[in-house]
């Protein structure tokens, strides 16, 4: 998918992720439990603000001692982040068949995907240096932390992930922040700014009402 304009990709930057979920809902593209994380994936780093980049994906997974060609799944990964215009966002499956063996991603990991236009990671799996990657500025939204990387391997790249309820497939935008990871379909990436403003606009005169004296339950009526 090529880029989109950058003032779009600011402006999104400038709502929270819980927002552009709702805005994503009032267009009917899909159902409403679908495109975004569960509680199993959590920010790690919410100081960070929004992360928003578009999708690397790729499947990890325990490899053989002694396995020789483990390398090039994480070169054909590095070079899937640097062929990616614009901000990209490392997304990780773990392997469904040993899951939680190790860390898919720390500190020379994190390193080498920034360097090549990498903002973050998102990962059914967990990860590790937190204090090093929270430094760098690298966005995490994982499962959690294990301190080893074992010995894993990417056993695919560039093809459609599944986490949870969220199938990431290779350019998705991905928006993520303290309230979770929202897959925003690229041809809907313009009109959500605008959406989101009504929706805000909606909420901050229910939330009016409620500062009123006397409040009560019906006058909700007219909002719902």
């Amino acid at each position: 998918m090529p880029a989109h304009d950058p003032e779009i990709l600011t402006a999104l930057c400038e709502i929270d992720s819980a927002t552009v979920a709702n805005a994503i809902e009032t267009f009917g593209v899909r159902p409403r439990t679908w495109g975004y994380t569960g509680s199993e994936i959590r920010c790690l780093f919410p100081e960070r603000g929004v992360m928003l980049g578009y999708a690397v994906t790729g499947v990890m997974g325990p490899r053989d001692s002694g396995e020789a060609d483990w390398r090039q799944g994480w070169l054909d990964f590095t070079q899937a982040v640097e062929d990616t215009p614009g901000d990209s966002v490392a997304v990780i499956a773990d392997s469904r068949l040993w899951p939680f063996q190790a860390a898919l991603v720390g500190e020379v990991m994190a390193t080498i995907m920034m360097r090549l236009g990498a903002v973050g990671c998102v990962t059914n799996g967990a990860v590790r240096d937190m204090a090093q990657m929270r430094e760098m500025g690298f966005h995490c939204h994982a499962a959690g932390v294990i301190v080893s990387h074992g010995s894993m391997q990417f056993l695919e790249t560039q093809q459609p992930v599944q986490l949870g309820r969220a199938t990431v497939r290779p350019g998705d935008l991905v928006h993520g922040d303290l309230n979770g990871v929202v897959i925003v379909p690229g041809d809907l990436a313009a009109d959500i700014p605008a959406a989101a403003a009504r929706l805000m606009a909606a909420e901050r005169e229910i939330m009016e009402a409620t500062r009123r004296p006397n409040f009560r339950a019906a006058d909700l009526r007219r909002f719902y």
